[in-house]
C-alpha cells in the first residue's frame, strides 16, 4: 500500500510541471541576440544588454530566434499575443530601440511582420514597451524571430535593449 501511495505522489508531482508549461512564455536577454556581421565593432554586449559603444554613433542590429517554450508535446500553437521589450532610452531624439516580430512560412520562406515596437523616450532609467498581435503563434507551420535595432544618433545617448519577451 505504501508503494502505491508513493507512486501516486510521484506521478502527481511530475504532472505539475507539465501542466504549468501552458503558461510559459519565451524571453531572451538583449545581449544574447545574433548580431549582424556589419555591426561587429559598433555594439556593446555587457551585463546582458545590447547597446552602442560610447565612442560610436551607429545602429546595431540583432536577431533573436523564437522557440516554442511550451513544447510541441503540449501544443504547436501557444496563445501568445504580446511582444515586449525592456529598454533604456532617456535621450529624447538621440537614440531608440526598435523590435519587430516576424513570422516565416516554413515552406515558402515568406516573412510576415506581426507587430513592431519603438521605445518611448522617458525619464525612467529602464522601462517596458509592448505591442500586441492576433492569432498566437503557429510553430507547426512557421518559424519566428525578433529583429531588434538599437540606434544612437548622438554621442551622449545611451540606448540599450535589456530584454525581449513574448507572452
Amino acid at each position: 500500500m505504501k508503494n502505491i501511495i508513493g507512486m501516486v505522489l510521484v506521478l502527481a508531482v511530475c504532472a505539475l510541471p507539465a501542466a504549468a508549461q501552458n503558461t510559459w512564455d519565451w524571453s531572451s536577454a538583449g545581449g544574447a541576440g545574433v548580431i549582424d556581421a556589419n555591426n561587429n565593432t559598433l555594439y556593446v554586449m555587457a551585463d546582458g544588454y545590447l547597446g552602442i559603444r560610447p565612442d560610436s554613433v551607429a545602429t546595431a542590429e540583432a536577431r533573436y530566434p523564437v522557440t516554442n517554450t511550451v513544447g510541441s508535446l503540449t501544443t504547436f500553437t501557444p496563445g501568445w499575443t504580446t511582444l515586449e521589450i525592456t529598454v533604456h532610452d532617456q535621450y529624447i531624439g538621440d537614440g531608440s530601440v526598435t523590435a519587430t516580430l516576424y513570422e516565416v512560412d516554413k515552406c515558402s520562406g515568406e516573412q510576415t511582420q506581426l507587430c513592431q515596437i519603438e521605445s518611448e523616450d522617458t525619464d525612467e532609467d529602464t522601462h517596458c514597451n509592448s505591442c500586441t498581435f492576433s492569432g498566437g503563434l503557429d510553430f507547426a507551420n512557421n518559424a519566428y524571430y525578433v529583429y531588434a535595432a538599437v540606434a544612437k544618433t548622438s554621442a551622449t545617448a545611451d540606448p540599450r535593449l535589456y530584454a525581449v519577451a513574448i507572452y
